[in-house]
Parts: structure tokens; C-alpha cells; sequence
């Protein structure tokens, strides 16, 4: 009976990993160019996107963390000798936001290098915030920030997936 149960929410666990994996990679192909959701300049005209903390690419870097927590579960489910959990909820809480933080600091980190090689390399005049990929220190804080409440929300509710480590 514990088998089926298992069974069954890995299957559950499955599924949304391909449904959230799937509607990022819409947003993903809905862009001109790159991993993107939409251009900048044709966001920041019609929604403000990147105009500090609360930018439109909030919601997306908020469906980012509840994708990467979603995607940990399920990949330390799926290869038991990669799991780092433990038999405590707050310690498991606690990998998991330190994962999904470091993912995103390395997302920025990319947006950052992208500016960069625009800049630097390529030449292109991006003065104007709405060509940047990163306009200010408040729009990159502020997708953190989101991709880290997001995880934190998916942490908590999918707290009853996560596999304890059997040691």
C-alpha cells in the first residue's frame, strides 16, 4: 500500500514537473530572442518591466523558484544518491532555499555577463534601461527576491514529497 502511494506521487511529482517545466518554456519561446519572456523595450512600454522591485519579470522569476523546488524534489526522488535531505523539515527548507538562491544568483549573473558582452564586446549603446537585461540593482535584488519567495511557498506545501535520506 506505502509502495502505490509512492508510486503515485512520484507520478504526481512527474507531472508537474513537466507542466512547470513546460509553461517556463512557453515564456521562454514567447521571447524574440535568448531566454527571455518578452524584449525588454517592448515590455517596458507596455507593462514598466525592470522599473525596480516590482517589475514585470517578477511573476516569472516567482514561477522560476516554485520550478526549481518542484525540479530538486523531483530529482532527488528520481536519484536517491543525490539527495541531501534530511529527516527535518526546517534543514530540508533550508537546502532547498540555498539551492534555488544559488540558481538565481547565477541567472543574474548571466543577465549581467549578457549586458556586458552587449556592451563591451558587441558595442551596442544599451544606455537606456529598457534594453538592459539588468537596468538597476532593484530590478536584480527584486528577482531574487521573488525566485526565493517562490521557492519558499513550493517548499512548504510540497514538504510531504521530499524523500529523507535513509542514513
Amino acid at each position: 500500500m506505502k509502495q502505490q502511494a509512492t508510486a503515485s506521487s512520484d507520478r504526481l511529482l512527474g507531472t508537474a514537473a513537466i507542466f512547470v517545466i513546460a509553461i517556463f518554456l512557453l515564456g521562454w519561446a514567447l521571447g524574440i530572442r535568448g531566454p527571455i519572456l518578452i524584449d525588454n523595450y517592448k515590455c517596458y512600454a507596455l507593462l514598466g518591466c525592470n522599473m525596480g522591485f516590482f517589475g514585470y519579470d517578477a511573476a516569472l522569476h516567482f514561477w522560476s523558484g516554485i520550478m526549481d523546488v518542484v525540479l530538486i524534489i523531483w530529482l532527488t526522488r528520481k536519484f536517491p544518491s543525490f539527495n541531501l535531505f534530511h529527516r527535518r523539515f526546517w534543514k530540508n527548507f533550508l537546502i532547498i532555499i540555498s539551492l534555488v538562491a544559488f540558481i538565481s544568483v547565477a541567472w543574474e549573473f548571466g543577465e549581467l555577463c549578457h549586458d556586458q558582452y552587449r556592451m563591451k564586446v558587441l558595442h551596442i549603446n544599451l544606455t537606456t534601461p529598457d534594453h538592459l537585461d539588468q537596468p538597476t540593482n532593484d530590478d536584480t535584488v527584486g528577482d531574487m527576491t521573488f525566485a526565493i519567495v517562490g521557492a519558499a511557498m513550493a517548499a512548504g506545501a510540497l514538504k510531504s514529497l521530499i524523500r529523507k535520506k535513509d542514513n
